[in-house]
Parts: structure tokens; C-alpha cells; sequence
């Protein structure tokens, strides 16, 4: 196993952690929010936004999860017409305008964060800072681009790997 396949299996597997403890703490968090309210008559005020912040977390990071399964959305009808060699070459090319479509995505979801208008606005409820809630955006999109980089070196490399 290469350097390179480790990381990228230390990155899915990291992800997959987040991801499940988001999954975990929305199932919870509801569970409890419908138990509080419905049978104790006092809901938890700050439930529904930890869930929604949790999904928010959940689906960023998955996204990386899914990136690296191949699991995200393409379109291969054409592309399967080819043989294998200009396959290969095709999804380097797919790689790398993913790969700079993500790192433009990075760069500005880190402006977002930094804005003013983000970093001192709070959540209602939990009073969160609302730039913790927007790191999702950064976090899962450097995440997906470190998988797209090692997707793009295991394709130079001829491994095969997932769409």
C-alpha cells in the first residue's frame, strides 16, 4: 500500500467518523426532543437547531465519504464508449476540473467564514458562533479536494479507482 492510499483511507475513515457522530447526534438529539415534548410537555428549545447544524456538518463531510466511493452523481454514458486508454485520460481530466472547481469552492467558502457579518453573528438558540456552523463548508471541501487529489494520482498511477 502506498503512501498516498493511506491517506486517502486515513481521510475516508476520519470522515466516516464525523459523519456517523453527526448521524448520532441528530438521532439522539430528535429522539429526545420528541420524548421531551410530547411527554413531559417541555421541548428543548436549542434541539432543532443542533440537528439542522448537525446535518448541515453531516452533509459536507459525506460528501467527501462519498467522493471517495464514487457514490456522487456522473454521467459515464459516453465516456464507457471509449477504450480503456482514453478512459483513463478522461477521468484525469474530470479529476482535475473537479479538483479546481473544489479549490475555488475552498477559497471562497474560507472568505465566507472570515467575513464580519459571519463571525460575529450567533445561532437564536444555542448561541453558537455562526462561523463554527459555516466551517462545514471548508472542512468537507478540503476534504473532498485532498480525496480528488489522491483519486487523481491513483488514476496517473493506473490504479483503478472509484468513478
Amino acid at each position: 500500500m502506498t503512501a498516498l492510499e493511506t491517506i486517502g483511507r486515513y481521510i475516508d475513515k476520519v470522515a466516516k467518523t464525523l459523519t456517523q457522530i453527526c448521524v448520532a447526534v441528530m438521532t439522539i438529539i430528535i429522539t429526545l426532543q420528541v420524548f421531551f415534548r410530547y411527554f413531559l410537555g417541555n421541548p428543548i428549545f436549542w434541539a432543532e437547531e443542533l440537528a439542522r447544524y448537525s446535518l448541515v456538518w453531516m452533509t459536507f463531510i459525506g460528501a467527501a465519504v462519498g467522493l471517495r466511493a464514487g457514490m456522487l452523481a456522473c454521467m459515464d454514458l459516453l465516456v464507457t464508449k471509449f477504450s480503456a486508454p482514453v478512459q483513463k485520460w478522461i477521468r484525469v481530466l474530470v479529476i482535475v476540473v473537479n479538483c479546481a472547481l473544489l479549490g475555488f469552492l475552498l477559497y471562497y467558502s474560507i472568505v465566507l467564514v472570515g467575513i464580519p457579518s459571519v463571525t460575529s453573528q450567533r445561532s437564536p438558540a444555542m448561541r453558537l458562533p455562526m462561523s463554527y456552523v459555516y466551517s462545514a463548508m471548508p472542512v468537507g471541501l478540503a476534504l473532498m479536494l485532498l480525496q480528488s487529489f489522491v483519486q487523481l494520482m491513483e488514476t496517473l498511477a493506473g490504479k483503478k479507482v472509484a468513478n
